[in-house]
């Protein structure tokens, strides 16, 4: 059934109320209209115009409680629907913005040159009043996909001010993530007017003199507005605005606009593309965090590993579609392997891998990159060494590594079959010369009906050698003999030839 409407409060009732409340308060709500009703008829339409004018204003109320109707918190409704509306309008310009800046790039064959700028910042608490974040850490980087990450600005913050009421949260906070001390002991700089006109004049484009959108995670938008606002209310502090955008959405633009440049399928959702913030495969990488970070192992947390984690995913999941060179440090972690990851990556490997992390090598004495509290460079491409392959004391033939010669036991190796003519420059014709010498077939020596089963053991349990491997008691299994090497005994009743 359809809800009842409720009744427009009239002249009448608004004077059957008053007189059961003056006159009738043991009657019933039925009885009082009644004896009011016969009181009604008595009055002239002097004494009516007061009940007039009241249900006239009651009218008005009810008409204006209606439009403004509240939560159970007492919050407005149209309010927070105003709100929601406002967040939708301000994510549909941001998404045209980015799809707008990739495109363009494109048109422009400017895709892989085309500049971005990651942003990160940690904090110390959260005010209860205003929702204000205290920063503790900021770090900016500039990233393209040719270059990958070539500049990156850095610094401790401090606030200078005190966490009154929020010793306990910020002690927390600072324990399970950053592990920065906290003010009045803050490290950092104090002036944080300086610290955004850093920020402002690293991320300008000095060509057309205006500022390009910042890109951070998404769950940090909000907080990285909020520590923008923090630093740029200081006095001397450049009062231009900054847009911060999701880095989500514009990996994704990004992907589909490499798959169709590379012609390539492109990713069925933002889904796939968001779960790479989700795995992040550089999450425990060394040597890409700031020197206070690494010393105390914190570089997970540490906001300039954020930005260069996300410039070596951006690297990882799309320079190969445009046949983009890595370079070690820009692209990728410095002790990469690089003649083990494969361009193309096989068919199984198909949004759920990593090339770069499967080839790179993570050991506590790598150097790390940054050296102090602020942090630029430009050159690296220079300073990174061309040969990275002897960092590395494992090979990876599936992805293309080549195996040790030197062995520590030698197998011998089976004589390779002739091409018949007897000369050493009709070798290289043989089939047979260019694939591995272990799948090289030849004749068995004798037939296995030949060979001696008992080998002359006297129990199952002795540690002999022989042609027959043991793999448990009274069970054997023929292993063909190169040569007379020995046979080590490798546990009860099993034997290895090395």
């Amino acid at each position: 059934m359809p809800p009842k409407k409720k009744q427009k409060p009239n002249a009448f009732m608004v004077f059957a109320l008053e007189w059961k409340s003056k006159y009738g308060k043991g009657l019933s709500m039925e009885q009082a209209t009644k004896r009011a009703g016969e009181v009604w008829t008595k009055m002239d339409a002097g004494q009516r115009a007061p009940y007039q004018d009241k249900a006239k204003e009651e009218k008005i109320m009810t008409s204006r409680n209606a439009a403004h109707k509240l939560t159970c918190t007492g919050v407005p409704v149209s309010q927070i629907e105003k709100e929601k509306l406002d967040q939708e309008n301000k994510e549909r310009l941001m998404k045209r913005d980015i799809e707008t800046t990739v495109s363009r790039s494109v048109q422009n064959d400017e895709l892989e040159n085309q500049n971005y700028f990651f942003i990160m910042v940690n904090y110390f608490t959260k005010t209860l009043k205003g929702g204000v974040y205290v920063p503790a850490e900021l770090a900016v980087c500039k990233f393209s996909l040719k270059e990958g990450v070539s500049r990156v600005y850095q610094t401790l913050i401090n606030p200078g001010v005190n966490i009154y009421g929020h010793q306990y949260e910020a002690q927390h906070h600072s324990e399970t993530t950053h592990n920065l001390p906290l003010p009045p002991n803050a490290l950092g700089d104090k002036n944080l007017a300086n610290i955004y006109n850093e920020i402002l004049k690293f991320i300008r484009d000095d060509d057309s003199n205006s500022y390009p959108p910042i890109y951070t995670h998404r769950d940090c938008i909000h907080i990285v507005e909020s520590v923008l606002e923090f630093l740029k209310a200081d006095i001397g502090a450049n009062n231009t605005e900054l847009k911060v955008y999701p880095i989500q959405y514009l990996l994704y633009i990004m992907k589909e606009a490499t798959c169709e440049a590379g012609e390539l399928e492109k990713p069925k959702s933002f889904y796939i593309t968001d779960a790479y913030f989700e795995r992040d495969f550089f999450e425990f990488q060394i040597g890409i965090g700031c020197q206070y970070h690494e010393d105390i192992d914190k570089c997970k947390y540490c906001t300039q590993s954020y930005v260069t984690r996300w410039g070596y995913m951006f690297a990882d999941y799309m320079c190969g579609d445009l046949a983009i060179p890595l370079i070690p440090g820009r692209h990728c972690p410095i002790n990469t392997n690089l003649n083990a990851i494969i361009t193309e990556a096989p068919s199984r490997n198909y949004d759920d891998e990593s090339m770069v992390s499967m080839s790179t090598s993570l050991t506590h004495v790598t150097k790390p990159v940054a050296g102090s509290t602020k942090y630029y460079y430009e050159d690296q491409k220079a300073a990174v060494p061309t040969e990275t392959s002897n960092k590395y004391s494992k090979v990876f033939p599936s992805l293309g590594g080549r195996h040790d010669n030197k062995k520590k036991h030698k197998m011998s190796q089976p004589t390779p079959l002739s091409s018949g003519s007897g000369d050493d420059d009709d070798a290289d014709l043989n089939p047979w010369n260019v694939r591995s010498r272990r799948n090289v077939p030849r004749e068995p020596d004798s037939s296995h009906f030949d060979i001696d089963y008992s080998g002359g053991m006297n129990s199952s349990d002795a540690d002999e050698y022989g042609s027959v491997a043991s793999f448990g008691r009274g069970r054997g299994s023929l292993v063909s003999s190169f040569n007379n090497s020995t046979v080590s005994s490798y546990g009860r009743g099993r034997y290895f030839r090395p």
